[in-house]
């Protein structure tokens, strides 16, 4: 009777090794291969979903960017889709992008690691927020939309009332996602910033700080890293770094580096939790680490410099808007982690930059429709 071919003896080695064989996985390209690898057998399962395994792996493979939602003042928001390497493909054709059919007029969406959040009705200054919020995976169609309950409209402190509300994922639920919210409100001269948690359907306060800023407003979309929520807000003009630590409710202010106008300024995280700020500044495309010294003030460090002018010259794009356009009509939309790409607008033209591999390419045109 012919028996089973047994392995050679060096490939058997190898894959009896734990230690080898992690690191023959990390060469994996997509996490979609990943899988497939990791449904080989139950010892290949428990290597590739152990947690130090895949916080390597992410930091070598970055997601991948699908693609970005357009927004504009007369329709949902549209999902621009980009071209993807074959191993993708099949994810994103079974996925669900399209807002129209969620039986809701969603407004805004916010995108975060494969995640939308999603809000209907339009922002008024000074209005009681009576939005609906929803969450929706467009990887996950079968999921469908969950409805958020509807956020306090005041303060626990007295006379507060709520002119801004903001919903923030939050990694380190018990399901491991839940949410926060961060309210804002003013009166006499006083600003407070409460944050509520989601736990079972309801929201609960979970920090709490006031300060003596009037009318806080929050410039970008705010980030949340160990604990603290981070934004830009405008003190007497001068653009500054609000820090709200959720264990302590103290909130802090930075100033940023000099000549950091909000226009062309985003926040970014990198892998290892660290704020990123990334401003453009003529063609030069600058990231500083924002450092926090427990012996010591909080700093930001320049950690890379980056000319977008070569960029475009290397991949055939116009150069005009570094030259004619000036600061003022560059704005940054977003940026990935680390960072790992850049949305920069300018003249109505939305051009995509890979950070990483030096590329660009153009995206998106604004039309009079």
């Amino acid at each position: 009777m012919e028996g089973k071919e047994e392995p050679a003896p060096a490939i058997s080695a190898v894959l009896e090794d734990d230690d080898l064989l992690g690191e023959i996985l990390l060469c994996v390209a997509f996490p979609t291969s990943l899988v497939r690898a990791a449904l080989v057998c139950k010892r290949w399962l428990r290597l590739a979903s152990a947690p130090a395994f895949l916080q390597r792996f992410g930091g070598l493979h970055p997601p991948s960017l699908l693609g970005f939602y357009v927004n504009t003042s007369m329709e949902p928001p549209r999902f621009v889709a980009l071209p993807q390497p074959p191993e993708l493909d099949t994810v994103v054709r079974r996925a669900s992008f399209d807002l129209d059919t969620l039986g809701c007029a969603w407004h805004r969406v916010d995108c975060w690691n494969g995640l939308l959040l999603l809000t209907s009705g339009m922002h008024c200054w000074g209005a009681t927020p009576t939005h609906t919020r929803g969450v929706r995976w467009p990887l996950y169609p079968a999921r469908y939309i969950a409805i958020l309950p509807t956020v306090p409209d005041t303060s626990m402190h007295d006379g507060f009332k709520y002119f801004h509300c903001e919903i923030l994922p939050n990694g380190a639920g018990s399901d491991g996602l839940s949410y926060f919210c961060l309210a804002i409100g003013c009166k006499d001269q006083q600003s407070v910033l409460d944050v509520y948690v989601l736990r079972e359907n309801l929201w609960a306060i979970y920090s709490s700080a006031v300060t003596e800023i009037n009318e806080i407003e929050l410039l970008l979309t705010s980030l949340i890293v160990d604990d603290k929520i981070y934004n830009l807000i405008r003190v007497s003009g001068i653009l500054k770094l609000v820090s709200l630590d959720l264990a302590s409710s103290c909130l802090s202010l930075v100033n940023l580096p000099e000549e950091v106008d909000y226009m062309s300024t985003e926040l970014s995280l990198a892998n290892d939790s660290r704020v990123h700020l990334i401003h453009v500044k003529g063609s030069q495309l600058r990231i500083w680490h924002y450092i926090v010294d427990k012996k010591g003030p909080a700093n930001w460090l320049l950690v890379d410099t980056i000319c977008l002018r070569e960029i475009c010259v290397n991949h055939m794009i116009s150069i005009r808007m570094f030259e004619d356009v000036g600061n003022s009509a560059l704005i940054v939309h977003a940026v990935g982690v680390n960072p790992g790409f850049l949305f920069l607008e300018t003249d109505g033209v939305l051009y995509l930059f890979d950070l990483e591999r030096k590329a660009a390419k153009k995206v998106y045109e604004v039309t009079q429709e």
